[in-house]
């Protein structure tokens, strides 16, 4: 897979828990955003892997046991309302950051605060390439509050073709529509922000393979400089926390200037084209 752009791979190791990485992301996005138990009215807690619990064990409780109750629990948030969010494949977390923009514009409520938060491992032995890509294992989390003074969100535009919900039966045609459907998401985004495409200053990827973003920038007739691809190597694919580990390493490295526009894209299986764009 070096051919197209990926190095390395996380895979979650047998001594640590995916639900105690959970916890840590979550936990450092609530300290570093200064963010009180009493604003947090609600959790979106987002997956994208179909994990349902068939191992029972003969005790059909076990099938009740749902990870966006332990978070609260754990953040000790026990006013907020915990939800579990699933079936968008890579295009969940925008979709969960597009659902709490919406439920903040409609509060009457100024201190108020929803966290969003995503977790994805593939089962232990499973293959890390999924057409053409490598999965890592990730957790991320980020806070949506009102009137945010940076990561504004200006837009969200999502396409949907739900004729290929039965993803292992469409593959060959979900390749064939991808980069179509891509562009027209992307370009339907930035026109829906009031934007053109010389006013973003990033692109923001789902690190998918670098050769796909190669064929994504001509379409755009956007130069690749523009797409921040630096993660795709060191990080690869991980289903939907792409965005928000790329904008931290973005901040960090200095990559992102106060005002810029942000165009985050991501396909979903099932099939979802999503465009979230943000000013910095």
């Amino acid at each position: 897979m070096h051919d197209f752009g990926f190095r390395e791979c996380y895979v979650q190791s047998n001594n640590e828990s995916i639900e105690g990485l959970l916890l840590n992301s979550a936990e450092e996005v609530l300290r570093e955003n200064k963010t009180t138990g009493d604003s947090i009215t609600r959790i979106f807690l987002y997956s994208g892997i179909n994990s349902a619990n068939n191992q029972d064990e003969g005790n059909a409780l076990n099938l009740f046991r749902y990870p966006a109750a332990e978070l609260r629990h754990k953040l000790g948030l026990f006013n907020a309302n915990a939800i579990g969010l699933s079936q968008q494949g890579c295009s969940g977390l925008l979709s969960a950051i597009d659902l709490a923009d919406q439920l903040l514009s409609n509060s009457n409520t100024q201190q108020e605060s929803i966290l969003c938060a995503a977790v994805d491992a593939l089962p232990a032995g499973t293959k890390r390439e999924i057409m053409y890509n490598i999965m890592s294992d990730a957790t991320a989390a980020l806070v949506v509050t009102k009137n945010s003074e940076k990561n504004r969100i200006v837009y969200f535009h999502q396409e949907f073709q739900s004729y290929y919900w039965d993803t292992p039966q469409h593959e060959n045609e979900l390749l064939a529509s991808y980069f179509p459907m891509a562009q027209r998401t992307i370009e339907n985004a930035v026109k829906g922000a009031g934007l053109t495409m010389s006013d973003i200053k990033w692109f923001v990827p789902h690190n998918v393979s670098l050769r796909s973003w190669e064929i994504l920038s001509k379409l755009l007739h956007t130069p690749m400089e523009k797409i921040w691809s630096k993660n795709i190597s060191r990080v690869g694919h991980t289903v939907s926390c792409d965005h928000i580990i790329n904008l931290v390493d973005m901040d960090k490295d200095g990559y992102l200037k106060k005002g810029d526009y942000l165009a985050l894209f991501t396909f979903g299986f099932g099939a979802n084209w999503s465009c979230l764009i943000l000013q910095h």
